[in-house]
């Protein structure tokens, strides 16, 4: 374990440092001058000298990745537009001069937005995903398996833009059954935290719950012919009861291992639903950046979001290997 352990850290840190070369020299070596998108068109020559200075851009380019690394680690100091000295402590994903603030600050800011919206979101999908294709597996064949197929073809098909402006227009102003979407801080009020995001939760929730309908529906049809379940079976034990407890930990190894993906992807920012949504989260952020040519926050969310694919793509790893003792770690 240890070894495996120790082996998906170095995987993880090879895949970040590979992610933070492109996106350092996707958006720092591009043939406009980051210094004066970065400072902004208001900035005078001594400001955008100065800004560029501070970013390290008058350095060779390996010189300023390995310097960007550094400040990953240990921090850096990064002067204003008007030459006073920031320190950005580690780790220093940059100082965005749109917002006058380091990166990561900005990023923390917006990231309780971002796990709100991904929690919900994500029990929306076990139970709508997860649920209906445990009961579509179980009801083969039936009218109900064709019902919930219906759902899920549906589900894949629609857009988030759509049925989040859709929903909103029936919902919100049409009916008024649910509030305007907006984020309150749980600790403010739980009752509107929740109110002002369950309509983003079931949109977000419904269009991914589909992908997990049908991945769970097929992975409990492979598994229901295993010798473990006839087993189960054959000693007396109930066809639920034995497909709850044996044949669904059979097949949840590879819906773990979306799940993984799917948290590390919410995690990393819901960019579409946030956006749709008016939601200030670290995708509204990141959207925002890159219409804005901010770009250190644009660098800084492509590392937050690839932080968290890695980091959870490797923990339903480990959890795939304690639920299925086929799996092995090697």
């Amino acid at each position: 374990m240890t070894s495996y352990l120790l082996r998906r850290a170095l995987q993880a840190a090879a895949v970040l440092l590979a992610i933070a070369a492109a996106a350092f020299g996707l958006f720092y070596a591009a043939p406009s001058d980051p210094a004066l998108i970065a400072c902004g068109p208001k900035c005078d020559t001594a400001q955008v000298e100065a800004v560029r200075t501070s970013m390290g851009l008058d350095q060779p380019l390996v010189a300023q990745f390995l310097d960007y690394l550094g400040g990953l680690v240990t921090g850096r100091t990064i002067a204003d537009v008007d030459g006073t000295p920031l320190h950005c402590p580690a780790p220093c994903l940059g100082y965005s001069y749109a917002l006058h603030q380091p990166v990561l600050d900005a990023i923390g800011d917006r990231l309780p937005v971002t796990v709100s919206l991904a929690g919900g979101a994500l029990v929306v999908i076990l139970v709508l995903g997860v649920g209906a294709g445990l009961v579509a597996a179980l009801r083969r064949g039936t009218a109900t398996d064709r019902l919930l197929s219906g759902f899920n073809l549906i589900g894949a098909s629609v857009q988030i833009y759509f049925l989040g402006y859709l929903l909103q227009l029936l919902l919100v102003y049409g009916t008024g059954l649910l509030p305007m979407p907006q984020y309150v801080p749980l600790a403010d009020h739980p009752g509107r935290w929740a109110a002002g995001l369950l309509l983003p939760w079931l949109v977000l929730g419904f269009v991914n719950a589909a992908v997990f309908a049908r991945l769970t529906r097929s992975q409990m049809l492979e598994t229901m012919p295993e010798g473990f379940v006839r087993t189960a079976r054959a000693k007396g034990l109930g066809a639920l009861r034995a497909h709850l407890k044996y044949t669904a930990r059979g097949a949840a190894g590879p819906l773990v291992q979306l799940l993984g993906l799917e948290i590390g992807a919410l995690f990393g920012g819901a960019f579409i639903t946030e956006t749709v949504f008016g939601l200030g989260g670290v995708g509204k952020l990141a959207v925002d950046a890159v219409t804005g040519n901010d770009l250190p926050t644009v660098v800084g969310t492509v590392l937050l979001a690839a932080f968290f694919v890695v980091v959870f793509v490797a923990l339903a790893d480990l959890v795939v290997a304690w639920l299925d003792p086929r799996v092995r770690l090697t």
